[in-house]
């Protein structure tokens, strides 16, 4: 990834990236999302499509193994993603809902192998507005308890204007000149990390360096994607969960504010 070439326009679009944090809570924040890792032998739940939505059973089926202890984080987009390391299957629902007898519905969501995927749902089908996977750019609970994240980030901006590769779709409208969804930034190799990082903003810095962030969705603010903390004690763990320990305290809008932004450039992946 640090071979990959700068963006012509990289300069502008990391002063954007300021711009907009600054405007939107004055610093970049860590959403969350349920993500629930599951054996080979989980019970099935039905899913159905929500009213007035786009169908995406033809992917999914109508069966996914969605565990009975699953908490929805409440938000608007209501997010889920449900994953089979024994198949290597991972599920993705947007305004995922819970019903009477233990059934689910949802408003949009797909199936990928990520064995074979290349880690972009099909247009129409996933949870991101681009196609890009949440499961392979969210920060997990297993990333941060090895130690190291090694993959790239999601990343949601405010304002965005159109999608690029490895995007194939997007929900940006009315932002020329913004940076594009599928966006890649990264931190360049020389940058040095700044010290009293808590080990979740040291682990996230290294892996800005490594394999960098992409820009999955618009949003309300500039916030990065991690794993919801109730789910370690929803799969049955004692203790803190390791993404809360790594915080060292801080809240998700402080976690990663020490980071050095300004020195973001924008890359252009292969194709």
């Amino acid at each position: 990834m640090q071979g990959w070439p700068v963006d012509p326009n990289s300069a502008g679009f990391v002063n954007d990236f300021v711009t907009d944090y600054k405007d939107n809570y004055g610093t970049v924040g860590v959403n969350s999302m349920p993500i629930y890792s599951v054996p080979s032998n989980q019970a099935e739940a039905s899913i159905s499509v929500s009213s007035g939505c786009n169908s995406f059973l033809s992917s999914t089926g109508s069966e996914i193994p969605i565990p009975s202890y699953t908490s929805l984080n409440g938000s608007s987009d209501s997010p889920l993603i449900v994953w089979q390391p024994s198949t290597q299957t991972d599920w993705e629902l947007w305004q995922a809902s819970q019903r009477s007898g233990g059934s689910f519905s949802a408003c949009w969501g797909g199936k990928l192998d990520m064995a074979t995927s290349d880690g972009v749902f099909p247009p129409t089908l996933g949870l991101s507005a681009t196609g890009i996977s949440y499961l392979a750019t969210t920060v997990t609970e297993a990333d941060v308890a090895s130690g190291s994240i090694n993959h790239a980030i999601a990343v949601t901006l405010p304002t965005c204007s159109g999608y690029v590769y490895p995007a194939d779709r997007g929900d940006c409208t009315g932002a020329s000149g913004q940076p594009a969804e599928g966006q890649w930034f990264r931190l360049p190799a020389d940058v040095a990390m700044p010290s009293g990082l808590s080990p979740f903003a040291q682990m996230v810095f290294r892996a800005l360096q490594n394999y960098g962030a992409v820009v999955t969705d618009r949003g309300g603010s500039v916030s990065l994607e991690s794993e919801q903390t109730s789910d370690w004690a929803a799969e049955g763990h004692s203790g803190t969960d390791p993404i809360t320990a790594s915080w060292d305290g801080q809240q998700e809008y402080q976690v990663v504010a020490s980071l050095p932004w300004n020195d973001l450039q924008v890359v252009d992946p292969p194709q």
